[in-house]
C-alpha cells in the first residue's frame, strides 16, 4: 500500500495505517510533489515521532513497485484535475482508493473521462473506488443501505448539520467563518467559496442505486450562516450578525417533485450536530446520528476500511453502490 498525496487527509490516513493497522496493512510508500516534503522521511512529514523509513518521492515509478497493490489518493475534489494521476497510477497495474470527491460519481461529471478510465481500469485488471465520508457514506451508502428493508420508496431525505468548530482551521475558512455577509458573497463570486463538492454525486448515486431515473438535479447556491449571537468557538470570534459558515441543499426531481433532498449545513456554533436520513415509504425509516460524524476521521476510516475491498473487487470504476460495505475489523 501506498500513500499518493501527503497533504492534510493523506497525512493522517497513512498515520492512521502506520499506528493503527499495522498488523494488516503494510505502507511501503508515499508519492507528492512538494518540495518541502520530497526526500524526507514520511514519519516526520506526517507527524510521527519516528522515522519510518520510507523516503517522500516524487517519482511515481520509484513508489509504485511490484510489490503494491493498492494507492490511497488523496490530493484534490475534482474530476478533471485527478483524471492524469489517476490514469498514471491505473497504468501501473495499481488498484486505487480516492478521497476525490467528484470520483465518488463521475459519470454526472464528465463522461469521457469516466468511460476512459473505466475502460483503462478494465484493461489493466484493477479497481478505482472514490469514497470518503461526504461524499461516499452518509449522504448516499448510508441511506441506499437503510432502503433495504423497504418494500416501496416514494422519497428520501437527508440532513448533515455540524459545528464546524470541531474542525481544523482550514475547513472553518473554507467555510467563510468570521466574514462579514458581504465579503462572503464576494468569496464566492471569486470561488474561494465554492460549496460542498459531492451533493450532485450523491443525489445521482442514490436514484441510480434505486432506480429512479431523474428529470434534473437541481444545487443550489451557496448561502452563508448567519450568527445570531457572538460565537466564541472557532479559530475567531464571530460577532453576532457575522457569517458563522454554510448551508447548501440538492434536489433530484421527476415531474417536477423532488424525490431526493439533500440538506448540508456546517458552521461554527450549531448547538445540534446530527447526520440525519429520513425515507418516506412503506414502512417509513428515519435514522439519526447524533452528534454527525466527524469528517477526517470518517474520511480517513473510509479510505483505508475500503482498500481490502477495492483489491479484491472486479476490475473497473467503481462506486459505492457497486461494493460491499466492510466493518471496520475486516
Amino acid at each position: 500500500m501506498v500513500s499518493f498525496g501527503v497533504g492534510v487527509i493523506g497525512s493522517l490516513t497513512a498515520k492512521y495505517i502506520v499506528e493503527e493497522k499495522g498488523e494488516r496493512m503494510n505502507l511501503v510508500g508515499a508519492f507528492d510533489v512538494d518540495p518541502k516534503k520530497v526526500g524526507k522521511d514520511l514519519g516526520n512529514v506526517i507527524g510521527l515521532r519516528r522515522p519510518l523509513g520510507i523516503k517522500v518521492s516524487d517519482d511515481l515509478g520509484e513508489v509504485l513497485t511490484k510489490d503494491v497493490d493498492v494507492a490511497i489518493h488523496t490530493t484534490s475534489s475534482h474530476l478533471r484535475d485527478v483524471y492524469p494521476q489517476l490514469e498514471s497510477i491505473v497504468n501501473q497495474g495499481v488498484d486505487v482508493v480516492s478521497s476525490c470527491e467528484e470520483l465518488s460519481y463521475p459519470l454526472v461529471v464528465n463522461r469521457n473521462l469516466t468511460t476512459r478510465l473505466d475502460s483503462l481500469a478494465k484493461g489493466k485488471g484493477v479497481t478505482v473506488l472514490g469514497t470518503g465520508i461526504n461524499p461516499g457514506f452518509l449522504m448516499d451508502a448510508l441511506p441506499i443501505v437503510l432502503t433495504t428493508p423497504c418494500k416501496s420508496i416514494k422519497s428520501i431525505r437527508v440532513s448533515r448539520r455540524m459545528n464546524a468548530a470541531t474542525r481544523r482551521i482550514p475547513f472553518q475558512k473554507k467555510i467563510g467563518a468570521g466574514l462579514t455577509r458581504e465579503g462572503f458573497y464576494e468569496a464566492v463570486k471569486k470561488e474561494r467559496i465554492t460549496g460542498h463538492v459531492g451533493l450532485q454525486e450523491s443525489v445521482a448515486m442514490l436514484a441510480d442505486a434505486i432506480g429512479w431515473h431523474l428529470d434534473d438535479i437541481q444545487i443550489g447556491k451557496v448561502e452563508p450562516v448567519i450568527a445570531a449571537s457572538d460565537v466564541k468557538d472557532g479559530y475567531v470570534g464571530i460577532s453576532r450578525g457575522m457569517v458563522a459558515g454554510v448551508r447548501q441543499t440538492a434536489k433530484g426531481l421527476v415531474k417536477g417533485k423532488a424525490l431526493i433532498e439533500l440538506d448540508f449545513m456546517a458552521y461554527v456554533g450549531s448547538e445540534e450536530e446530527y447526520d440525519r436520513v429520513q425515507i418516506d415509504g412503506t414502512p417509513p425509516i428515519n435514522c439519526s446520528i447524533s452528534p454527525c460524524v466527524h469528517g477526517d476521521h470518517g474520511t480517513v476510516a473510509m479510505l483505508v476500511n475500503m482498500a481490502p475491498k477495492v483489491v479484491s473487487s472486479r476490475p473497473g470504476l467503481l462506486t459505492m453502490k457497486d461494493i460491499q460495505l466492510p466493518s471496520a475489523f475486516l
